[in-house]
């Protein structure tokens, strides 16, 4: 009998630990679908699991790799490819839907080409504790060069919810940002946290696409955005005028027209 309540009592504690393990996970700023296949468009969104401790969101920030110098991985290590090697059509492939579930402003981040390397959402009621948000968009389909070896590429898009406006000397202050991002590019949005950015797959179709016979069962690919596009693209602009983070320094809330 002792030993049987044994067992039961660690197995309740297994499943304690497995539950907890699965909250915290769900809890980080991830997207609703993770993993998608070739040459389907979909809409999918980026899901705020949690504030900034007892701080709400009032907005968020998200840049995906544009590919122009991002870093390229193959089975996790560099080799000096270039985005192009593996995808065929990446450029210009997010697109921001309208939605004032959480944020009364969702609008597009473009590079100097104009072309959409991520978005940016804010104002509103924003997300409070105990809450979750959704910020829709829409990925267009991507497709993976016939030639290539890849079975997947995954894009590793760097996210920043924010939940107070402060300068770049604040963004490490707990309670004001929760960083999605890496640990290494030695940026000031480089995050000191477990998370790290939030991972979107596109997978290889085997029977429209099959890979080249020389492949063998393939590589997989991960595209790593570069220090330069991060500081270029991650801040918030509106209207001409950087919003986030404040360049005066000053610590306030986001407040739009």
């Amino acid at each position: 009998m002792k030993k049987r309540k044994l067992e039961l009592s660690l197995f309740s504690l297994a499943i304690t630990m497995l539950l907890g393990i699965g909250q915290e996970t769900s809890a980080h700023t991830r997207f609703e679908t993770g993993t998608v296949s070739e040459g389907v468009r979909i809409t999918n969104n980026v899901v705020i699991g949690h504030p900034c401790g007892t701080n709400p969101v009032i907005g968020t920030s998200v840049v995906f790799p544009d590919g122009a110098d991002s870093t390229v991985l193959i089975d996790g290590q560099p080799q000096g490819n270039l985005l192009t090697d593996f995808i065929s059509n990446w450029s210009d492939s997010i697109r921001p839907l309208l939605s004032r579930a959480a944020f009364d402003y969702v609008k597009p981040k473009q590079d100097a080409a104009k072309k959409v390397v991520g978005f940016w959402a804010a104002g509103g009621p924003g997300m409070p504790e105990g809450m979750v948000a959704y910020v829709p968009f829409r990925l267009n389909a991507v497709n993976i060069a016939k030639s290539s070896c890849a079975k997947s590429v995954t894009f590793q898009v760097s996210i920043v919810d924010i939940c107070q406006i402060t300068g770049p000397g604040g963004l490490q202050t707990e309670g004001v940002v929760d960083l999605w991002t890496h640990n290494d590019l030695g940026t000031i949005y480089d995050s000191k946290a477990e998370g790290g950015p939030a991972p979107l797959k596109i997978t290889r179709n085997l029977t429209a696409n099959p890979l080249p016979e020389s492949c063998g069962q393939g590589v997989d690919v991960t595209v790593k955005p570069s220090a330069a596009q991060i500081n270029r693209d991650m801040p918030i602009v509106y209207e001409g005028k950087q919003i986030w983070p404040s360049k005066s320094g000053k610590k306030r809330s986001l407040q739009l027209k």
